[in-house]
């Protein structure tokens, strides 16, 4: 029974000593709305009093969104929403806000109702299903955080207890979103019954002992509900301390890094088939379930590996584990939170781009995981290298952003005099490659009005390839714009020229640029694309190809792990830099940006190599216009050699280590005189033996 209050403001001023304020979001515009019924009926039959007020907001389909105060034996209206979206995070929000700071308490217990899949939306893992509006309510695209944070944010409130009334939401990557913003989180980790809590129990408990804290509370919900289905279905419910997660997290990632400095052994990857598994749907485990129990993992952990990391790991989780109890043998080994670990790489690849958006992911789990498969075959992402300011004897510094990836990547640092366009096709036509199985295409373009399409059926194995062969001296860069949806790691897109072999395969989602180094030599660019008898998702396109030539090109530095190099002294001129990264699994990232950098001023002599042993090229940098000489002199002031302008070839004099008598100078400190007239540049050397 309900009836119509329009009196709102008198229930602030009758209930202002209250102990606790419940709100029940109960999103019902869907197939749960008869439920919902039965649900309010068993919160009716116990009702707020002087010290709990209950309210909620319940949506149910064609009827619309209505806000209730909970009275023994009937409901009161408050508000009257009309057709609204439940999955909405700003209707969450408001009605958090709302029930706060209308019905202040000392503590606020906060019920989400609805369907639950866990962490992200896509695909089907969400909390919520809003029929009127079709929309659910995603975790990973920060709706769900941005619901709890923005009420905290207008209300200065700590969410005392959260629970969820909704399957699969006790999971790690749910609760560390909500950590700063509330104390216990309740929930379930595995499905649950379609009844749901046991209101009337729960909510007589409270108003019974409205002194009661969250923890405690939290703890008789649990056995609320699972004594309510012993002997009836399988159930989970667990309660965790919000608080205790930030050292959870520390305590993970300490771990981790520990972990993935060595390949995973077979005791771990053994482990992974035995842990307690959560399935998404049904009530049987099964190893290749996505969802995992996580502190049956880390148990397992501690009998494979020791020391401190893991022992603390293992109390981090048992601190923050307030209390956790299941009926039914197939969830025997579950401890309370749930944490995704898909069975293979596979899978995990599929939901990457979505998991990379929960703030659990700063655990390092996605770095354990991906280091658990030992597949990686992602690429880091982009980079853009800056020069800095050239400083008085021709140094400077160049640096670039971090790439992202979930493997250690090093960078490769590439310096050029020039570059010099040898190859270049907007693929209009067709005429400067021998084509077998390729098409010219107008269905996807990135410029131009064609592209070069790759077909698309099974067991193909088509190609294209320039007509003529494409030299380079030193290094090349190959630019051409991609676009492809394949059967992931199975059909492929293969870039080659010489021993260089680019592969492409999955969803590029839209046209990708890439941008990559070729190595030197005299071969044809060939472009193939081979699939195999299964499933045909599109095939490939291809447009705007470009090759550069990158003359007089060289490694300035190879395998760096850090984000800056410095450069000392460079001769005048103009020069080209870029660099790319590289993650462990040999995957290469898009070249970046090309940058120039101008030295205007002449170099001070100096050695190659420097110190020196025997004997050393001297490097010298001086106008073209003039015959300079060479003199070398110890730390002393004595001049131990000279060279004449003759003896100078390509800017550059070989020193034997020897002094003007064809003795060998010994170790130490030798300034070079480089001079011509008013011209004049000293450096230092340093010989070793």
């Amino acid at each position: 029974m309900m009836k119509r209050f329009f009196l709102l403001s008198i229930f602030p001023l009758i209930l202002l000593a209250r102990d606790w304020t419940a709100l029940v979001y109960m999103a019902a515009d869907n197939d749960l709305a008869q439920w919902a019924d039965s649900d309010l009926v068993e919160m009716e039959s116990i009702g707020s009093n002087d010290d709990v007020t209950i309210l909620v907001q319940v949506d149910k389909p064609y009827i619309g969104a209505r806000r209730l105060l909970i009275g023994n034996g009937t409901s009161y209206e408050l508000q009257d929403l009309g057709i609204t979206d439940m999955c909405d995070w700003q209707t969450l929000s408001d009605f958090l806000e709302w029930g706060i700071l209308t019905y202040p308490a000392d503590k606020y217990f906060v019920i989400l109702w609805d369907h639950g899949t866990g962490w992200t939306l896509m695909p089907r893992r969400s909390f919520g299903s809003d029929w009127s509006s079709g929309n659910q309510l995603s975790i990973s695209n920060g709706d769900f955080k941005k619901a709890i944070s923005t009420a905290y944010n207008y209300t200065g409130e700590k969410i005392n207890l959260l629970a969820f009334d909704a399957c699969l939401m006790q999971q790690i990557e749910v609760a560390f979103e909500i950590r700063d913003y509330a104390k216990i989180f309740l929930a379930t980790q595995t499905i649950c019954p379609i009844q749901g809590f046991r209101y009337d129990i729960i909510f007589e408990e409270l108003c019974t002992s409205p002194g009661i804290n969250e923890i405690e509370l939290a703890k008789s919900i649990v056995d609320i509900n699972v004594e309510n289905y012993t002997d009836i279905q399988p159930v989970v419910y667990s309660a965790i301390n919000l608080e205790k997660l930030n050292k959870l997290k520390e305590c993970s990632s300490i771990l981790i890094s520990s972990l993935v400095k060595n390949s995973p052994n077979q005791s771990i990857i053994d482990l992974r088939e035995n842990v307690q598994t959560i399935p998404a749907m049904g009530l049987i485990p099964h190893p290749d379930n996505e969802y995992i129990d996580m502190g049956d993992f880390i148990t397992g952990l501690y009998g494979i590996i020791s020391g401190t990391e893991i022992e603390q790991l293992v109390n981090a989780y048992n601190n923050t584990i307030v209390k956790s109890d299941y009926w039914g043998n197939n969830f025997s080994k579950t401890t309370g939170l749930t944490i995704y670990f898909p069975p293979d790489y596979r899978l995990f690849k599929q939901l990457l781009n979505y998991y990379i958006n929960l703030t659990w992911t700063q655990s390092l789990w996605l770095q354990f995981l991906n280091w658990f498969y030992g597949e990686d075959d992602i690429r880091p992402t982009n980079i853009a290298i800056t020069p800095g300011d050239i400083g008085a004897n021709n140094d400077f510094r160049m640096s670039w952003n971090k790439s992202y990836d979930l493997a250690p990547v090093t960078y490769s640092v590439i310096e050029a005099e020039d570059t010099t366009l040898i190859f270049e096709d907007q693929c209009e036509n067709t005429d400067k490659w021998s084509v077998n199985g390729f098409t010219l295409s107008d269905n996807n373009v990135h410029s131009g009005n064609y592209s070069l399409f790759s077909g698309n059926a099974s067991n193909l194995q088509n190609w294209l390839e320039t007509q003529d062969p494409l030299f380079i001296e030193n290094f090349g860069l190959l630019h051409l714009y991609l676009y492809y949806n394949t059967e992931d790691m199975v059909d492929s897109l293969i870039v080659e020229y010489g021993t260089f072999k680019d592969v492409h395969y999955g969803r590029s989602n839209g046209w990708q640029e890439r941008r990559v180094i070729l190595p030197p030599g005299n071969y044809r660019l060939k472009i193939s694309y081979h699939t195999n008898a299964s499933t045909n998702r599109g095939g490939c396109y291809i447009d705007d190809i470009a090759i550069y030539n990158l003359r007089n090109s060289r490694y300035l530095r190879q395998y760096c792990e850090d984000t800056t190099i410095y450069i000392f002294n460079k001769l005048r001129g103009e020069y080209y830099y870029a660099v790319y990264p590289e993650d462990k699994y040999e995957n290469t990232g898009n070249l970046s940006n090309i940058t120039k950098v101008a030295i205007e001023n002449f170099a001070l002599p100096y050695s190659n190599p420097n110190p020196f042993q025997t004997s050393c090229d001297i490097v010298l940098d001086y106008p073209d216009t003039l015959q300079p000489i060479v003199e070398i002199f110890s730390i002393s002031g004595r001049r131990v050699k000279k060279f004449e302008a003759g003896e100078i070839e390509n800017n550059t004099v070989f020193w034997d280590g020897k002094d003007e008598n064809n003795r060998d100078v010994g170790s130490g400190l030798y300034y070079i005189l480089l001079k011509d007239g008013s011209f004049k540049k000293i450096g230092k050397i340093a010989r070793q033996r």
